[in-house]
């Protein structure tokens, strides 16, 4: 049975920009109202990534759940975010997808369980869907589009993936998923 998780509105629009949306098909996904807004302002706007997310809910049969707002939320969080931790609280959903570190906070002190982006390509990962390999590479590419992390997060992210190779002994190259190092290198500007 697929994992129930709320989604806000920036899991979907990265993962729209690095056309990997496909990667949430393993979950059970909930749309409040207020982020089904979100991306139809964007659709309006001729964003691409708002037309592939509509797109993306429309084929999977997702229907956005309207939803009240609990009224203990702080103001500063988005009403998206909002949303999605009161729709998660009230339908006693346990996960929540949101990326911005002061909602995840919340979410957290609701008795939530947050994950973001870099969650969603983990989980890919572990489940073999992607390679370690396609794993760091779309990485990147949420940090080229626009997608704001730490750094250190980043870093303890990639050291994440590196040791979960080492101690399950994989080597994507020797499974046949990989994408060729110097080909990572080069397209990341790094040395040899």
């Amino acid at each position: 049975m697929a994992e129930r998780i709320v989604c806000n509105a920036s899991p979907l629009i990265f993962l729209a920009k690095i056309d990997k949306l496909s990667l949430l098909d393993v979950y059970e996904l909930h749309i409040p109202e207020q982020v089904e807004a979100e991306i139809l302002k964007g659709a309006k706007r001729k964003k691409q990534d708002a037309a592939k997310i509509a797109e993306y809910l429309h084929a999977g049969n997702i229907l956005p759940v309207k939803v009240s707002l609990l009224r203990d939320l702080p103001h500063s969080l988005g009403s998206g975010e909002r949303a999605v931790i009161s729709l998660a609280v009230k339908e006693r959903i346990h996960k929540v997808l949101i990326d911005e570190a002061k909602a995840r906070t919340v979410a957290r002190f609701k008795g939530l369980a947050p994950k973001g982006t870099l969650g969603v390509l983990w989980d890919a990962y572990k489940a073999g869907f992607i390679s370690k390999d396609a794993t760091e590479l779309l990485t990147f590419d949420l940090i080229q589009y626009g997608y704001r992390i730490k750094e250190e997060l980043v870093v303890e992210f990639l050291k994440k993936l590196k040791h979960d190779v080492i101690e399950r002994g994989l080597d994507d190259s020797k499974a046949g998923r990989t994408t060729d190092v110097r080909e990572v290198r080069a397209k990341y500007g790094l040395r040899e």
